[in-house]
């Protein structure tokens, strides 16, 4: 599946939900934060994020409660933020409540879309992986994928990762660059299998994590000038997850 002389400088997820994030943290030691990280998303949205430049994702007005409130739809980008909004009284998001909240939120992903463009034009090897929860797409799918990435960044060296519940009946189609895996279901367990995620994982290998930057270091450079008024959320912090 991978040469065994690859070393990846990191490993990015890209969904579909928050067993990704999890997992990827868990094995490789790196717990930065980046774009998809923590959200509820179908392919198709990451697709069209990367190649729309983030532009479209949490534009005012297109913000609204979802699921009964238990999380915010952004309908620019139909990802569904469960962890970035929260209520102002119970358990139930208002539109008052996202509206408040927005501008902080925005200032966030903000910095994350430049966090992702600063990593894309450097010259770290990427892992991307895309965990496809529920067996839904195919080889030229992932292709799609891997062809907006390289179009955003004809310069950027990165592979991608697909992985599936089951075998998928057309892995022999992925074309370069791109690779597949397994891991099965754990019923009641949003976290996911560890045993099944790191078999996935079991030849692929990685650069050490880098050392975490001292307090007196110099702001972020991935947070660009002027970006918020006021600071941003953290986006180095493990949210919880669903």
């Amino acid at each position: 599946m991978f040469d065994m002389y690859d070393v990846y400088d990191r490993c990015v997820g890209l969904g579909y939900h928050c067993e990704s994030t999890h997992q990827i943290r868990r094995i490789t030691g790196h717990d930065r934060a980046h774009f998809f990280d923590w959200l509820d998303l179908d392919f198709e949205s990451v697709v069209e994020t990367i190649a729309g430049d983030f532009a479209d994702v949490l534009r005012p007005g297109m913000v609204e409660p979802f699921s009964d409130g238990l999380c915010a739809l952004d309908r620019g980008s139909d990802i569904r933020f469960f962890h970035d909004f929260h209520a102002s009284s119970g358990t139930a998001l208002t539109r008052s409540d996202i509206d408040r909240q927005l501008d902080g939120v925005r200032a966030k992903f903000r910095a994350l879309a430049e966090r992702w463009r600063t990593l894309a034009r450097s010259s770290a090897y990427v892992l991307y992986v895309h965990h496809d929860a529920f067996d839904e797409l195919t080889a030229a799918d992932l292709r799609r994928l891997r062809l907006a990435i390289a179009t955003a960044y004809p310069r950027h060296r990165f592979d991608l990762l697909w992985l599936r519940r089951t075998p998928p009946p057309d892995g022999g189609a992925l074309g370069p660059g791109i690779s597949w895996g397994t891991v099965a279901a754990a019923p009641g367990r949003w976290e996911g299998d560890d045993a099944e995620w790191d078999a996935a994982f079991r030849d692929v290998r990685f650069a050490p994590p880098p050392p975490r930057p001292s307090p007196e270091a110099a702001p972020d450079p991935s947070v660009s000038p002027g970006a918020s008024a006021t600071p941003a959320p953290s986006v180095t912090d493990r949210s919880t997850s669903v």
